[in-house]
């Protein structure tokens, strides 16, 4: 249950410690590294600690949840090397497309049908589907927009859904790099799910 809270409430914490060689005995404390630097934006560093710990994790079932969660974090990464221009856009997407057809536990945002920045509103042209705007903390940033289409449907309102904390889950489909000043990428997500989580 911990590791899975850890998961939903991606980039909350802050630990210490770090290893490039990934261990079962010393896998938990380069996650929480990891966190800590996402929550510092240390793109350099998370973008090869996740990979690190993908690798580790990715063939190992009993981190099936881990490995859903990393696939995400590693894009994530990758996607602020690419808006500082740290990496360039045929690389960037070089290097997530064999997360395509992956399962994937995206970032918890809050639903608010007003906003682009950091939160999740209903895609106007499809009501099946999420769309979520991920910039960096400040919101200065444009990392991705991603659009998770819910295998059932979404049963609730927008009325409904305002305010409440959604965490998605959902299969990379599709994969684009767009922007020239400020380059991003644009997410295709199948097979979705959804729940709330607490504020």
């Amino acid at each position: 249950m911990k590791r899975y809270c850890l998961l939903l409430l991606l980039f909350t914490y802050s630990f210490s410690g770090y290893s490039q060689t990934i261990t079962a005995e010393n896998f938990e404390t380069n996650f929480d590294t990891l966190l800590a630097n996402l929550d510092k934006e240390n793109w350099e560093v998370t973008e090869k600690l996740s990979s690190d710990l993908l690798r580790y994790a990715d063939p190992k079932p009993d981190r099936n949840l881990e490995a859903k969660g990393l696939r995400y974090m590693y894009i994530y990464s990758i996607a602020g090397l690419l808006n500082e221009k740290k990496l360039s856009k045929e690389k960037a997407l070089e290097k997530i497309k064999p997360l395509k057809g992956k399962e994937m536990i995206l970032r918890v945002l809050p639903f608010n049908s007003n906003c682009y920045i950091n939160c999740v509103h209903l895609d106007k042209d499809r009501k099946d589907t999420f769309f979520s705007g991920v910039n960096n903390t400040a919101g200065t940033q444009i990392f991705s927009f991603e659009y998770v289409t819910i295998k059932n449907g979404i049963s609730e309102t927008e009325a409904e859904l305002e305010g409440k904390y959604i965490s998605l889950r959902g299969k990379l489909n599709e994969i684009f790099v767009e922007g020239i000043t400020l380059p991003r990428f644009k997410l295709f997500f199948t097979e979705g799910t959804y729940e709330f989580m607490p504020q």
